[in-house]
């Protein structure tokens, strides 16, 4: 069961939802801003989604955002967009809550004012109620199935976040259809992984997974390696070979850095996707294949398309509207501490750390001990059974203020080598003090990310590099607080929280802590929420 607020005038939304999806709490229809923040109050995180009209007919008392002495027409106006004012307030103290832009007026433009105000969906009322109601309870379902969807699958980490949420469920339904997918994003946000263990066994296939790394065939081979060739074709072909689309053939064909295709192959490629049949090389018969296609780059195919480096009829066919781009690790901090805890059970699950971690524990008699990963700034109470993975503050501090080109590789890597380093260290010692707290310590965390970035091009020049998306504004003030907001709520989450730590990055001078949180609070930034959030 979810929980649905709605924020509307009138009665008609709340109505078709309660009528459509029965199984849900509907709460309101709140009429304007003040109530809808008296239920947001009692409601809290059970909240999972708003449904926002744009259009409100209230008393001028009961309007946000009316300037003082307006006019009939900047009445008017208000009640017009009072949706949009809503929305913009309740960003201030919900960033993440899903938000649904309804309205019955055509002429109002909800597509940028999603775009710009973060709304999830929205919405044009038909005055059909059928019709309204099968759009709405799509919509619907589609959002509280992401924002419910599993935090963990197998090696996949999802975690807590609307995007990636969101992400999980636009595979989910992607995956049982016949088209291509293309998987965008930096390299190391786990692209083979969601291929391999999300959208292969939902596609419901019976035949094979298949995967093949372009970046390691030479392009004179990769028609041959991906469709077959015949004896003799080339040097050194000594008899007749499948290619990867009829070894994939009822299965799922993962083809990784697809912008390394020779031109020759994209031509080949965009023919069997044209026609459902390769032919080999040095063949002239064709066969028929059933093949589910992922592709998968970090590089941008669109660009790829204007430079002339990619075909534009290829990338047609591989159907960009199935693009669905990864973000990078830094854009998932929010993610890292309970990240932190699935690497090191996936690790720890591994047979070489595993076989460390059996001999540690018959060392100091923990045998069949459970592992728990802690964050805190002392050691916990014992508890029978129970392993602790003790995370300091400057450990946390210490992966949170890491660039990580990587992504996910990368941090899953450092969390293993962690792992290992402290195993192998504890299991040369006579004897363990605390044999059930294992300190995850911030010296061996801080050497071995100062290895990795030894071995990463640096950007020239000092300071902390922070990624903020910019959205248009109606006013420059506007975008100017809306990046200001950005950048503190990423400081924020990479110094764990600590203004003293915020202000000597910012000011240069760690005394200014008050000043800086007195600006965090002025953006309308919530602490207790963020710190929630950061676990």
């Amino acid at each position: 069961m979810a929980h649905i607020l709605v924020i509307d005038d009138q009665d008609r939304s709340a109505r078709l939802v309660r009528r459509v999806l029965p199984e849900h709490d509907i709460h309101g229809p709140c009429r304007s801003w003040g109530e809808a923040k008296r239920m947001l109050r009692r409601l809290g995180r059970r909240l999972d989604l708003v449904l926002l009209d744009v259009n409100f007919d209230i008393e001028a008392e009961d309007l946000l955002g009316l300037p003082a002495n307006a006019d009939e027409a900047a009445l008017e106006g208000c009640r017009r967009t009072q949706g949009l004012l809503i929305l913009r307030e309740l960003r201030q103290g919900h960033p993440d809550l899903p938000v649904v832009l309804m309205t019955a007026l055509d002429d109002l433009p909800l597509e940028r004012a999603a775009e710009e105000l973060s709304a999830q969906e929205y919405t044009y009322f038909l005055d059909d109620e059928g019709a309204d109601a099968s759009s709405l309870r799509a919509q619907i379902e589609g959002i509280v199935r992401s924002r419910r969807g599993q935090e963990r699958e197998g090696p996949i980490y999802w975690g807590s976040g609307m995007e990636m949420r969101r992400i999980r469920s636009q595979l989910m339904t992607l995956a049982r259809g016949r088209l291509p997918i293309i998987l965008g994003g930096p390299t190391g946000t786990g692209k083979s992984l969601i291929a391999r263990h999300f959208v292969h066994p939902r596609s419901q296939r019976k035949g094979r997974f298949v995967a093949v790394d372009l970046s390691t065939i030479s392009r004179e081979l990769m028609g041959a390696h991906l469709f077959g060739s015949t004896r003799g074709s080339y040097t050194g072909s000594v008899s007749d070979r499948k290619g990867a689309f009829e070894e994939a053939d009822g299965g799922t064909l993962f083809l990784d850095e697809i912008g390394n295709l020779s031109d020759e192959a994209q031509k080949m490629l965009l023919t069997v996707l044209q026609e459902g049949a390769v032919t080999r090389v040095g063949d002239v018969r064709e066969r028929k294949v059933d093949v589910k296609l992922v592709v998968a780059t970090n590089e941008d195919l669109p660009e790829m398309v204007r430079a002339g480096r990619f075909r534009a009829d290829l990338y047609m066919r591989l159907n960009p509207a199935c693009t669905v781009e990864l973000p990078s690790l830094k854009e998932r901090q929010l993610d890292l501490p309970t990240l932190v805890e699935f690497c090191c059970e996936r690790a720890l699950a591994g047979p070489y750390l595993a076989e460390l971690l059996a001999q540690y524990q018959a060392a100091n008699g923990l045998g069949g001990s459970v592992l728990e990963v802690v964050a805190a700034a002392r050691a916990p109470e014992p508890k029978d059974g129970v392993i602790h993975l003790l995370l300091p503050a400057k450990t946390a501090s210490a992966l949170n203020k890491h660039p990580w080109p990587g992504n996910l590789r990368e941090f899953a890597m450092t969390v293993e080598n962690t792992l290992v380093f402290t195993f192998a260290e504890l299991v040369q010692l006579d004897r363990v003090e605390r044999p059930d707290v294992v300190q995850l310590r911030p010296k061996l965390v801080q050497d071995l990310l100062r290895h990795t970035q030894g071995q990463l091009p640096q950007p020239k020049g000092e300071g902390l590099r922070i990624e903020v998306a910019l959205r248009s504004q109606d006013t420059l003030n506007k975008v100017a607080t809306e990046v200001e907001r950005q950048y503190f709520t990423a400081l924020f989450v990479a110094q764990a929280g600590d203004f003293g730590e915020m202000a000597r990055v910012l000011m240069g001078d760690p005394d200014s802590a008050r000043k800086v949180q007195l600006r965090f609070n002025q953006l309308g930034l919530k602490v207790r929420e963020l710190r929630q959030r950061l676990g």
